[in-house]
């Protein structure tokens, strides 16, 4: 009986943690959820980085595969099916066509996407506007929240090298030869010291560019130049005089894929706001190659300036990886740069042929301990 009352008496005495003991058990927990979350999180990261870099690998194979098939060519960064013209001939706007994206669809796996498009009528006619909806997952960067499993999402664009300050290509309004857009043809740059829109100028101007967009028919711009067939298209990939592991062939950016004319999103539009990238200087006395980084028209053309504004209005490098950005390159090899990358080598990056004429002050070879 005594023995009964002993443990009858030992359990009632048994107590719980106290405050203080509580208190302790709750700070080490937290202390180790400090040091353990940033390290997930840190994992998280990298593993969207890493599929980013996939995606731009598999989309740079595709336009590499492209190339090979069309004699080393790459793509057009965006298609126009001509110009509309009013009753007494003067020039209203360009027809868009396609971006580049259409083009490589066959090579993206998705043949069935691509045997639907109609290629005779724009982005935003005839059955294209729900092709052109069809959700693609190797075009958008997992931590793109305006693409990533959206319908039309995109969130890589072609590197469509240097250009002037006026980047919008006009489809749905009017248009002037100061706002059609990039092209080699339509650039107002003098690098030989002779006359704006010269051949020998719309070359040069050429040779800073990967992609350049093409139209179907002569379409007279500044000067004496002549956007035709005939105009430059986009680089060989076999003659990439910097160096294909040293050029840049796509990048991120957190604002494609957006309808120029509606907004909505679609990876179809050939604007180079919604589908390429440049970067656009001010054709001032004296330009040259070598200077070109000192000289952007505007100081938001540089890594991840613009990484929350609306879709469609800012056609630069923008990641919302933390202080970098994806790219690939030429050679078929992708990367990212810090955001603080030296300005002179990213801008090098970006041209396939800046180094080529001896004539004037080219640019230097990148090394390969410069970025």
């Amino acid at each position: 009986m005594q023995t009964r009352r002993s443990q009858i008496r030992s359990r009632t005495n048994r107590r719980g943690f106290t405050l203080i003991e509580l208190l302790v058990v709750i700070s080490i927990i937290a202390t180790l959820m400090a040091l353990i979350l940033p390290a997930i999180q840190s994992a998280r990261e990298a593993a969207r980085r890493t599929q980013c870099l996939n995606n731009l690998r598999n989309v740079t194979t595709a336009a590499l595969a492209y190339a090979e098939a069309n004699k080393g060519r790459l793509p057009a960064s965006g298609t126009y099916l001509g110009e509309d013209r009013d009753a007494n001939g003067t020039k209203e706007y360009l027809n868009p066509g396609r971006s580049w994206v259409v083009d490589l669809l066959p090579n993206l796996d998705q043949l069935a996407v691509y045997e639907r498009w109609n290629r005779s009528v724009a982005y935003n006619a005839g059955g294209n506007p729900a092709v052109g909806q069809v959700n693609i997952p190797i075009l958008t960067c997992p931590v793109d929240a305006t693409a990533d499993a959206k319908d039309g999402g995109l969130s890589y664009v072609a590197n469509a090298g240097i250009g002037d300050q006026f980047v919008d290509v006009t489809t749905n309004t009017p248009s002037t030869a100061s706002n059609l857009g990039h092209h080699p043809a339509a650039e107002p740059f003098n690098w030989d010291g002779t006359t704006a829109g010269s051949a020998t100028n719309v070359d040069l101007t050429a040779e800073l560019c990967v992609f350049i967009p093409s139209i179907d028919v002569d379409v007279p711009l500044t000067g004496s130049a002549v956007l035709a067939s005939a105009a430059p298209r986009s680089a060989n990939i076999g003659r990439i005089y910097d160096g294909a592991g040293n050029t840049v062939m796509f990048s991120e950016n957190v604002n494609a894929g957006a309808d120029s004319v509606t907004g909505s999103k679609t990876w179809a539009d050939p604007s180079i706001r919604s589908s390429s990238f440049v970067f656009p200087v001010a054709p001032v006395t004296g330009l040259n190659f070598r200077v070109l980084s000192a000289n952007p028209a505007t100081t938001v053309a540089w890594i991840n300036r613009q990484t929350s504004v609306p879709d469609g209005s800012a056609p630069y490098p923008n990641s919302r990886h933390p202080s970098l950005c994806c790219f690939s390159f030429c050679d078929g090899s992708a990367k990212t740069l810090a955001d603080s990358i030296d300005a002179d080598v990213y801008v090098r990056l970006l041209t396939p042929g800046g180094a080529r004429r001896q004539a004037f002050l080219v640019e230097d070879p990148i090394s390969g301990n410069d970025f």
